[in-house]
C-alpha cells in the first residue's frame, strides 16, 4: 500500500495540517520542519497528488520556457534551433521541473500569450531574450514569476531571477589561450549583440584587445546565422590588410561555420587560423580538426532556471532585489587551437 499523508506526518513528528503545507509551499513553516517532513517523505517514497496540490494551491503547476535565440519563425522547426546548447537547458529545466511534479510547456518565439494564458501558467523561462519578447510587451512580467537565462536587455520591467555565466570573463580565458598558443590577432564574429550573451562576450574581446594595445575586430551577422553568412564574415575578415591569425565565434555554428569556409579557402586550421567558439558541443568533436569550445553547463543552467522559477512560484525565494544565479565555464581545448 502507498505511504499516505498521514503516515508522513507520524514519521516527522508533526500534523497532517503541517505536512500539508510543507508540500503546498503554504504557511509559515520552520526551515527545520520543511526539512524533517521533506526526508519523511522521501524515506517513505510518498508522492503527494498533482491534482491535489493543484486545487489546494490554486497553480496549474506548468510552466512555460521560450527559446528566444536564433529561431527563424518561418521554418518549419522553428521551436528549437539547431544547437547542442539549447537542447540541454531543455533537458535541464525539463528534468528540474519533473522532480517537482511541474510540466514544461515549450512556447515559440512568437508565441500567442492569449492561448498561452488558457494554460494557467505559473511562469515563464525565456532564453537569451532581448526584452522586445511579448512576455515583457504584454506586461505578462508584472503579473507571473519570470526568469531569464542570460540578461534582457530591453526588458521594461524587472526580471526577478536571471541565470548566466560570466561571458565577459569566459572570453577573456579564451583569449588568453589563443595568445598561449602563438595567436596574435585574434578576431571575432558574432551574432545579434542585442542579446546579453553576444554583448558580454563582444565586450570580454573588446576589452582584452584594448589592454593590450592591439585594434578590436569584430564582425557582426544577422540572426539566425547561415552557412552564407558566416562565409561572408570571414572573407570580409580574410580581406582586410592585417588579416587576422584567428577566429573567435559567439556560438558553435558559426565556428563550424568558420572551419568550413576555412577548408574551402584551403587555409591551414590551425596552422594558418585558429578557430574557437564561445559555446562547446559535441559537433565540435566531430570534426577534422576538432575545435575548442567553451563548455557552459547548459543542463545546470536550465535546471538552475527551472528551480528558481518554481520557487518563485511557491514563495519560498527570497524576495528584495533581483538575483543573479552564475554558472561556471570550463575551457576545452582542441586541436583547432594547437599550433
Amino acid at each position: 500500500m502507498s505511504p499516505t499523508i498521514r503516515d508522513v506526518a507520524a514519521a516527522a513528528g508533526v500534523s497532517i495540517t503541517t505536512v500539508s503545507h510543507v508540500l503546498s509551499g503554504q504557511g509559515r513553516i520552520s526551515d527545520e520542519t520543511r526539512q524533517r517532513v521533506a526526508r519523511a517523505a522521501a524515506e517513505l517514497g510518498y508522492q503527494a497528488s498533482v491534482h491535489a496540490q493543484q486545487l489546494v494551491t490554486r497553480r496549474s503547476r506548468t510552466l512555460a520556457i521560450q527559446l528566444a535565440n536564433s529561431v527563424d519563425a518561418s521554418s518549419a522547426c522553428a521551436l528549437v534551433p539547431n544547437s547542442d546548447y539549447f537542447l540541454e537547458v531543455l533537458n535541464g529545466a525539463a528534468e528540474a521541473a519533473s522532480k517537482r511534479s511541474y510540466a514544461l510547456l515549450l512556447t515559440p518565439a512568437d508565441a500567442d500569450l492569449d492561448r498561452l494564458n488558457a494554460f494557467a501558467v505559473d511562469g515563464a523561462i525565456l532564453v537569451d531574450p532581448r526584452g522586445d519578447e511579448p512576455f515583457f510587451a504584454t506586461g505578462w512580467c508584472r503579473d507571473r514569476p519570470l526568469v531569464t537565462v542570460g540578461r534582457a536587455m530591453a526588458a521594461p520591467c524587472p526580471v526577478q531571477v536571471v541565470v548566466d555565466n560570466d561571458l565577459v570573463a569566459a572570453a577573456r580565458l579564451m583569449l588568453d589561450h589563443l595568445a598561449g598558443n602563438g595567436y596574435e590577432r585574434p578576431a571575432m564574429i558574432t551574432t545579434d549583440t542585442s542579446r546579453s550573451y553576444a554583448a558580454d562576450l563582444v565586450a570580454g574581446y573588446t576589452g582584452w584587445t584594448e589592454d593590450r594595445g592591439l585594434e578590436p575586430v569584430v564582425v557582426e551577422i544577422d540572426e539566425p546565422p547561415t552557412t552564407e553568412g558566416t562565409a561572408e564574415a570571414l572573407g570580409d575578415l580574410l580581406d582586410r590588410r592585417v588579416c587576422p591569425d584567428a577566429v573567435f565565434t559567439t556560438s558553435e555554428n558559426l565556428a563550424l561555420g568558420v572551419l568550413h569556409e576555412a577548408r574551402r579557402r584551403r587555409l591551414a586550421v590551425p596552422g594558418g587560423l585558429g578557430i574557437c567558439s564561445a559555446v562547446d558541443s559535441g559537433s565540435l568533436r566531430l570534426t577534422s580538426p576538432q575545435v575548442t569550445g567553451m563548455f557552459v553547463h547548459p543542463r545546470e543552467v536550465g535546471a538552475r532556471a527551472a528551480t528558481a522559477l518554481m520557487d518563485l512560484v511557491e514563495g519560498v525565494a527570497p524576495g528584495g532585489e533581483p538575483r543573479r544565479i552564475e554558472v561556471p565555464v570550463r575551457l576545452n581545448a582542441r586541436e583547432s587551437t594547437s599550433r
